[in-house]
């Protein structure tokens, strides 16, 4: 019996050894820990990193750039040239309505902002898509609407994942210290939040998993559209100017697409619906995009630096050196658009044929 107790005790103090070793690494910055002076925690969550660095700084920005992994090209310090506000890019990846609502409620919360920049994208909308994983255990998760955080408080994903005991966390800490210590350390954003490294080298590649994953079943969420009116709303009551733009696809993932006769109505009834939402929408997301080839893109969705300083120019300086590409849609305007696109969209088929056949 007492080999039994000593056994026990011996397993419990190495537990616990192993729980307050990863606490103390604190590797996806929950806590904000960092007693073993990391210059960086390469595996932490990008909206973690992003979370801590605003709840902490002193520094105050003027302009947010929100949305998912395709904003985080946009180099704030081209945008505060031609705008002379202090930017950061508070993109996250993967992200969905209800993360994007919990980061406006965040910078709400920490910052006086003058501008936010909300890029959405297509499958933003639909209903049939899971919550990220990582929101359940990340700081943000306080800011979320009551209804999505109640569900989450009940889940045990969120309390062994809150609460470091997984062999994961483990080994990102043992990763952590290798790395910070005795290996390379990997930076992989600019302090103003811009993701390092959205050079395209090569052919981009079409993004198939979006068809088989984003876009499968899609139907709009009444509860995704309420989280976007409610981010509309934050913004009017605190008198912040809310730019809101849809993100491109480059020509394969585009044609692809509208070849589908249920995506296409979709994507007709997605432009129609966050203009009925935020009135003013650039939209992005159209045969303009077709000019911009290989260099432009990192996949077929995700943008290049070279096109986000083509994007940024087109918002900020109202230069556009493409006509088709950046419209500014309102209420008044989005059937004439929508059927002028459809007849693009036509033209564009035929000259296909042409040339197939020529």
């Amino acid at each position: 019996m007492k080999y039994i107790i000593k056994l026990f005790i011996f397993i419990s103090l190495i537990a616990v050894s192993f729980y307050l070793f990863v606490l103390s690494i604190d590797p996806y910055d929950k806590y904000g820990f960092n007693y073993f002076n990391l210059t960086t925690k390469a595996v932490n969550s990008y909206r973690d990193n992003k979370f801590h660095q605003i709840d902490n700084t002193m520094e105050k920005y003027d302009l947010f750039i929100l949305g998912s992994s395709r904003v985080q090209a946009f180099d704030p310090e081209l945008i505060e040239v031609d705008t002379g506000l202090k930017t950061f890019n508070y993109g996250v990846n993967n992200s969905k309505p209800e993360d994007l609502l919990a980061i406006t409620k965040h910078i709400v919360a920490k910052q006086t902002p003058k501008i936010i920049f909300l890029q959405l994208d297509f499958y933003n909308l639909n209903k049939h898509i899971p919550m990220d994983g990582r929101l359940k255990v990340s700081p943000l998760r306080e800011y979320l609407d009551n209804n999505v955080k109640e569900t989450i408080d009940s889940s045990e994903f969120y309390f062994y994942e809150k609460t470091y005991t997984t062999l994961s966390s483990l080994k990102d800490s043992i990763k952590l210290i290798y790395k910070n210590k005795l290996g390379t350390v990997e930076i992989t954003h600019k302090h103003n939040g811009m993701n390092l490294g959205n050079i395209s080298k090569e052919k981009p590649k079409l993004a198939e998993p979006y068809f088989k994953n984003e876009y499968k079943s899609y139907e709009f969420g009444e509860k995704r559209i309420g989280y976007f009116k409610q981010l509309k709303k934050l913004c009017d009551t605190n008198n912040i100017k809310l730019i809101v733009s849809i993100s491109p696809m480059n020509e394969e993932h585009f044609t692809k697409l509208v070849n589908d006769d249920y995506l296409y109505r979709k994507l007709f009834s997605f432009k129609r619906k966050v203009v009925e939402i935020f009135d003013k929408v650039y939209d992005f997301n159209n045969i303009g995009a077709f000019k911009y080839q290989d260099i432009y893109w990192m996949d077929s969705v995700h943008p290049s630096v070279e096109l986000t300083n083509v994007m940024e120019k087109i918002i900020f300086t109202s230069q556009n050196i493409n006509n088709n590409f950046g419209i500014k849609l309102n209420k008044d305007n989005i059937e004439a658009y929508l059927e002028h696109l459809k007849q693009q969209i036509k033209d564009y088929d035929l000259k296909k044929i042409n040339t197939i056949n020529k």
